[in-house]
């Protein structure tokens, strides 16, 4: 008998610890939303930059339409970034998580699931929701349209850029210009932390490769001296800047800039000078006249723009003389005082501060004189000789006039002789020859006896 009590107690002592088993197996199991249950992912916001951060909400309701009991476990997961935590509990019908962008360009689809409901499907092809089945009949786990989230991040958000340049004009001479690129997502909304590349034709780029800041700008500097195009590039949408759905990718958005080298103004000088009509050689003491004007200018006419805001003609030897906005042509008289050479210079500034120039080079030398001397040896016969001052002379031509047995004679030396056949007096002109092309001459008379 009191074996058969010890069995007994013994059984029911099993039968006791499996329900506590049991029981402590019920209360670790997570809970889950029923299987016809749906869920609606929502985000704070569907564009991130690089390393940007934003707050995923999962709504479920069972299929009475309430939401599903406080406590159940939702999981998050992600095909690009990461999720914090992955699991998490709702509190009337909603659980939340953090989704972290990384480093990484892209779209990410961040998917909930809670036992079988939201399992199976992506954002791009969900899986289309089953007729609820009574409790506890077998089915497969299903997928609302709603269960997943995209969110585009850094560059892959790009569907437009723009670019401009500040200022968009240099110097000829060379310059310096900023070169901003404007990076904007859906709704004209700027994006930071997107890397632009920069390209130009010419000139010297500080950077090939910016990141935009807060404003959606990225910005580099741009040296050149001469017209040139830059190129930004950003993203992965189309060259015209227009959008294309998210995870689609049809190249890199493209924009350009040109920047303009203005070009120095154009101005003309002109010099005569008597009967000189260039002005190369001069006399000291000759008055040049110097015309300054712009191409195509006529008299008061106006010339093309961009207009002169001033002009100065420096005739080399210090002095300066100010042509004002050089409109049309403006004529400047000038003596030089002094033998040399001189380089007159035209300066001429336009209203955008560049500057042309024209120059002249003459030469203001000695004037060039001769001096006659005369000597009568008798017997009709006159010796001659020139002495020559302010320049190197090449040759001398000689005239002795009426009755002279030669009238005429070239020499290289500055002598000369001649015998006449009457007394009387005779008129010797002497003209001489510098190896700088200019001539000079002088006469001179002698009295000769009639009766040898």
């Amino acid at each position: 008998m009191r074996s058969r009590f010890l069995q007994l107690s013994s059984a029911r002592l099993v039968a006791l610890m499996a329900l506590v088993i049991a029981a402590a197996s019920c209360d670790k199991a997570p809970l889950v939303a029923p299987t016809s249950s749906s869920i609606n992912v929502t985000a704070s916001t569907r564009v991130l930059p690089i390393g940007g951060q934003t707050e995923i909400t999962a709504f479920v309701i069972e299929q009475s339409g309430t939401p599903v009991q406080n406590g159940t476990t939702v999981r998050f997961v992600t095909n690009l970034g990461s999720v914090s935590p992955v699991e998490a509990q709702t509190h009337n019908g909603a659980a939340t998580t953090t989704f972290l962008a990384g480093d990484v360009s892209g779209v990410a689809e961040i998917k909930a699931t809670s036992g079988g409901a939201g399992a199976g499907g992506t954002a791009s092809s969900p899986t289309t929701p089953t007729t609820p089945t009574p409790p506890g009949t077998s089915t497969t786990p299903t997928a609302t349209s709603v269960n997943v989230v995209q969110i585009t991040i850094g560059a892959a958000a790009v569907q437009s850029v723009t670019a401009r340049a500040n200022p968009a004009t240099v110097s000829q001479n060379g310059g310096t210009v900023d070169i901003i690129a404007a990076v904007l997502a859906a709704g004209a909304r700027p994006l930071s932390g997107v890397t632009v590349t920069f390209a130009a034709d010419r000139g010297t780029l500080s950077s090939t490769t910016a990141v935009t800041d807060a404003n959606g700008e990225a910005r580099v500097q741009l040296t050149t001296n001469a017209d040139t195009t830059v190129t930004v590039n950003a993203g992965t949408v189309s060259s015209t800047g227009t959008g294309t759905p998210p995870g689609t990718t049809t190249g890199a958005a493209t924009n350009t800039v040109k920047i303009t080298a203005l070009a120095a103004p154009s101005v003309t000088l002109t010099c005569t000078s008597g009967t000189n009509s260039n002005c190369a050689t001069l006399n000291v003491g000759d008055v040049a006249v110097f015309t300054a004007g712009r191409p195509g200018s006529t008299g008061t006419t106006p010339t093309a723009s961009p207009n002169i805001r001033s002009a100065t003609l420096d005739f080399g030897d210090g002095a300066i003389v100010n042509l004002g906005n050089l409109s049309g042509s403006v004529t400047a008289s000038h003596q030089y005082l002094q033998a040399g050479t001189f380089t007159v210079r035209l300066t001429a500034t336009d209203v955008n501060g560049e500057v042309g120039t024209s120059t002249l080079i003459t030469i203001v030398q000695e004037p060039a004189t001769v001096f006659l001397g005369l000597s009568n040896r008798g017997n009709r016969h006159i010796d001659a000789s020139a002495t020559v001052l302010g320049c190197t002379a090449r040759s001398f031509d000689w005239n002795f006039g009426n009755n002279a047995v030669v009238q005429t004679l070239s020499t290289t030396s500055n002598q000369a002789s001649a015998d006449y056949t009457a007394g009387g007096t005779k008129t010797i002109t002497v003209t001489v020859r510098c190896i700088d092309g200019r001539t000079t001459n002088t006469s001179g008379q002698l009295t000769l006896d009639v009766n040898p």
